[in-house]
């Protein structure tokens, strides 16, 4: 029998440690609540934090008169996907929240002029944060001085409880994979998206998803979850650095292996290579929203076809090193700290998984729907649609971690904490687990043989999700990946598996990667048309019937229920 080897007792625990997670957290210790602060890796960590570039943009509602102008932008690129309280609450309160950025010990600068952010049609603000390391050493400094704040790094939580149909408490893996029992009377989930499930992404590790699976297992709604933003980025010389497509605009082809141009015979009447690349250059994600949209899906239907993950090698015009605008200059720069000359170095592209549109349906303070429980960043479905609209990421955390904090005081206010005992943590953690069924593979394995298991089980989902749930989708493609991973999950033995300390995080990881990508896959089969992120080889088009959102909810026999409703 597993045991509980201690018990925490808090107000309320936030889970991530990403811009929103630092937000949120930081407020609520100001207005006296006890808050515990649990984390993946080390504070301050997640995409917030993870150094793919020189800097993250913020866009800035740039006056009284631009809110309606910048509300028409989200609408623009969100096709009908968008939520239209949050973009309001957004456009009208991110002006006072970048003032805040230094509370929380992020460095962040404004940028002469105005610029158009990716997918805006308008120019605006844009404020550009940087200096990783600077920011994680000033937030350790200032949550270093709130005796009512403690961060648990290394820490992954397993599962939420509810009692009376609220929040009351977690159980997570410390550091040394001991379970660990938390009563409190809140939980704020800011663990980002889920880009690690693909094989090649531009995010760290422990963007996982795993908060996406704690929400819905306690009750909250996901949704637009087919909408995953697929991006750019350099595999050559230097893998996994993010690609700054403004420099397309200097860019005169893109070459496969065979020296032959990538556009070449895949670009429609009309619609010349130059400018197929300058639109491109305009934005960062793919879109099937305009006629760039060839680049990526040439790109990627060459590497399904041919297996080969290496890219495609990009030919610039010198000039490229001639624009000295600031934009350009602070990208270029960072590249050669890199060791990469974009002119003198084989640069290669493809497309990587990079942040989720979709996720935890959520009001304007954060809610989920469930007492006590919010979502907020990456993690909830925010003012994004089918696009995201660039600059609005960084914002909205700022943004919904004020409201949430704010919300979530006043709920404190009146809860209580309930007292959860040892044996109903393990009656819990049971039944998030499974009974075990000792006739799946491996029943007599070692430890190292499990170990095993549990890595190629992983990397098999991710490989899985990278050839069948990118930007070019089918049914048939779709289907046949959920008959792979069922075959994967009908072979694992969780129960069995979690009772190895040494491999439970992994154990865990598996287990959320098994539920996300049967998910993820059920969505894009449902949305049988293209819009926005993703481009549906059966139906090219994007189709008015599907003007819906699609909501994903599980009831308490873990059955997932998939509906398109007008909300």
């Amino acid at each position: 029998m597993l045991e509980i080897s201690r018990k925490i007792k808090t107000d309320v625990l936030v889970v991530g440690s990403g811009l929103a997670g630092i937000k949120v957290a930081k407020e609520l210790a100001d207005q006296g609540h006890e808050v515990l602060l649990a984390t993946k890796m080390k504070l301050a960590s997640g995409s917030s934090f993870y150094p793919l570039k020189a800097s993250l943009g913020t866009q800035v509602t740039s006056s009284n008169s631009d809110k309606h102008v910048f509300l028409a932008d989200i609408t623009a690129s969100s096709r009908g996907m968008h939520r239209q309280d949050l973009a309001e609450v957004y456009v009208d309160e991110i002006q006072d929240r970048v003032k805040e950025y230094s509370d929380i010990g992020v460095v962040s600068k404004k940028l002469e002029g105005e610029r158009k952010a990716c997918f805006a049609e308008h120019p605006r603000d844009i404020y550009l944060l940087s200096d990783w390391d600077q920011i994680r050493e000033n937030v350790s400094g200032i949550f270093g001085r709130y005796e009512n704040l403690a961060v648990l790094e290394r820490t992954v939580v397993i599962s939420l409880i509810k009692k009376e149909n609220r929040i009351a408490g977690a159980l997570m893996l410390d550091q040394f994979n001991q379970v660990v029992l938390v009563e409190c009377k809140a939980a704020v989930l800011a663990t980002g998206g889920f880009g690690s499930i693909y094989k090649h992404n531009l995010n760290p590790n422990d963007v996982d998803g795993s908060g996406h699976i704690l929400a819905l297992e306690a009750g909250a709604r996901l949704v637009n979850m087919e909408f995953i933003q697929f991006i750019p980025g350099i595999t050559s010389p230097r893998y996994k650095t993010l690609f700054g497509e403004h420099t397309l605009a200097y860019c005169r082809d893109i070459v496969k292996d065979s020296g032959e141009s990538l556009l070449d015979g895949v670009l429609p009447a009309g619609l010349a290579k130059k400018e197929c690349l300058d639109i491109r250059s305009t934005h960062g994600p793919f879109t099937d929203s305009l006629e760039s949209k060839y680049v990526d899906i040439a790109m990627m239907k060459e590497i399904i076809t041919a297996k080969n993950e290496k890219g495609f090698k990009l030919v610039f015009h010198k000039e490229l090193y001639e624009n000295e605008e600031e934009f350009y200059t602070v990208y270029l720069n960072w590249l050669k700290t890199k060791g990469i000359d974009m002119l003198k170095d084989e640069v290669r592209i493809a497309p990587f998984a990079h942040a989720s549109n979709g996720g935890v349906h959520i009001d304007p303070y954060g809610r989920s729907g469930v007492p006590g429980l919010y979502a907020i960043g990456e993690l909830s479905c925010n003012i994004e649609g089918a696009n995201r609209l660039g600059g609005n990421s960084t914002g909205a955390c700022m943004v919904f971690g004020k409201r949430a904090a704010a919300d979530c005081s006043r709920y404190l206010a009146k809860a209580r904490l309930c007292a959860i005992s040892d044996q109903d943590a393990k009656r819990h953690l049971k039944t998030v687990l499974g009974n075990g069924d000792g006739n799946r593979v491996g029943e007599n394995s070692s430890p190292e043989s499990d170990k095993e298991q549990l890595h190629q089980t992983i990397e098999k989902i991710r490989e899985i999700l990278w050839y069948s749930g990118n930007v070019v989708r089918s049914e048939k493609q779709l289907l046949a990946a959920l008959e792979k991973i069922a075959e994967l999950q009908s072979k694992m033995d969780i129960s069995r598996l979690f009772e190895q300390q040494e491999t439970r995080k992994m154990v865990i990881k598996a287990k959320n990667f098994m539920e996300l990508s049967q998910l993820l896959l059920r969505a894009m089969l449902e949305r049988k048309e293209s819009r926005g992120a993703h481009y549906r080889e059966d139906y090219s088009a994007e189709n008015p019937a599907f003007s819906k959102r699609l909501f994903i909810s599980r009831n308490p026999a873990g059955t997932l229920s998939l509906e398109f409703l007008d909300q």
